[in-house]
């Protein structure tokens, strides 16, 4: 089978749900070991859509978590509707505006390593993508069968029924990362009928070579629609990197206004990429799927901050979180500590023993 083209509000609402499921236990516990870490997840992560609107989906493949534990990348699947969903996590980054700062040495463009022949046509993307998307593609990680060897995905998606669909989701970084993990597992497949990608608050891959080829891949040739798109929170700074960026100091006008430091940050950043960077997706073609944010309201002692520094951070970071997507798609989460608390109730019930951290 193959995934109806078109932009779906269900669809976005499952998506970012699994997208937002990416950070669940994202901080290792004192001591505890990558693959201890990485079974923590895969309960947490298993017991949170067991209390959702999405009870038939479950962790399939991993979570994979690199050595570093910088990047993390698991599959869902929906046995009944034969459905699977790669969801990438990226980088963690406790404050989104450090992350200006700390990706640019990263910008220079490259080549995207699968391509066949390498760099055809000048598509490009940036070299920290391109070292994220490496290792996520060296990742291994255990099938749904614990006791199973750990493969790659690239093996476990080739082993999927030959009529199941995949999705391909990712927020912040991650967001960015599942644009070019999409292509990739188009091109495991042969193409990207089976392949439909929805991004939530992406910063752009690549240049815009690779941004026309990633808008060609994902239109349907019969109906002409996209099957991937670029949601994004007309708030949030972070998908105006590396595009836009100029338009993150008009943001909030007239309160809290963008801090001078603000601007000193993204005038270098002009500088060092120019128009070198293009985000995918085009409104003109529904692909780029504007959410119209709202200012979260701050209480009122915020004001005290006479630099008004501290008011647009908050603001910054308010408005690219998790539950601010989710809130403005109307998808319902379920809360953390109810997560927690099933989880603890399946482990208790299956006598496992708790982590040890070694």
């Amino acid at each position: 089978m193959a995934f109806e083209p078109g932009y779906s509000v269900d669809e976005a609402q499952l998506l970012m749900t699994l997208a937002a499921s990416a950070y669940v236990d994202e901080k290792p516990l004192p001591f505890e070991t990558v693959p201890n870490q990485s079974a923590r997840m895969r309960r947490d992560i298993d017991a949170s859509l067991s209390q959702s609107a999405y009870a038939g989906w479950q962790v399939v493949w991993g979570p994979g978590l690199t050595p570093d534990r910088a990047n993390m990348m698991y599959i869902a699947g929906n046995t009944a509707t034969i459905q699977y969903a790669v969801a990438v996590r990226g980088t963690d980054w406790s404050f989104v505006l450090d992350w200006l700062e700390d990706f640019g040495s990263l910008l220079p463009l490259v080549e995207l390593p699968f391509l066949v022949p390498p760099g055809g046509n000048g598509i490009m993307i940036a070299a920290g993508t391109s070292l994220g998307l490496t290792a996520l593609l060296q990742m291994h990680a255990v099938p749904a069968d614990p006791t199973a060897a750990t493969v790659s995905a690239e093996t476990f998606l080739r082993a999927l029924p030959a009529d199941a669909d995949v999705f391909v989701t990712g927020h912040s970084l991650g967001g960015c990362l599942a644009s070019v993990v999409a292509p990739w597992v188009a091109s495991l497949f042969g193409g990207s009928a089976r392949v439909k990608a929805y991004t939530f608050a992406a910063p752009s891959a690549g240049n815009a070579a690779f941004a026309s080829y990633y808008n060609t891949l994902f239109t349907d040739p019969t109906t002409g629609q996209s099957t991937a798109y670029r949601v994004y929170n007309s708030l949030d700074s972070v998908p105006n990197a590396w595009a836009t960026l100029a338009t993150i100091e008009a943001y909030y006008t007239p309160s809290p206004l963008c801090p001078e430091y603000i601007k000193d940050i993204v005038n270098v950043g002009i500088k060092g990429v120019g128009s070198a960077y293009v985000q995918v997706g085009e409104a003109s073609a529904g692909s780029a799927v504007d959410l119209q944010g709202r200012l979260a309201p701050l209480p009122p002692w915020w004001g005290a901050d006479p630099t008004g520094t501290v008011q647009f951070a908050r603001q910054v970071a308010e408005q690219h979180a998790t539950a601010t997507y989710l809130s403005l798609l109307a998808a319902t989460p379920v809360a953390g500590a109810t997560v927690k608390l099933s989880a603890m109730g399946a482990r208790i019930a299956t006598a496992e023993p708790p982590d040890s951290g070694h």
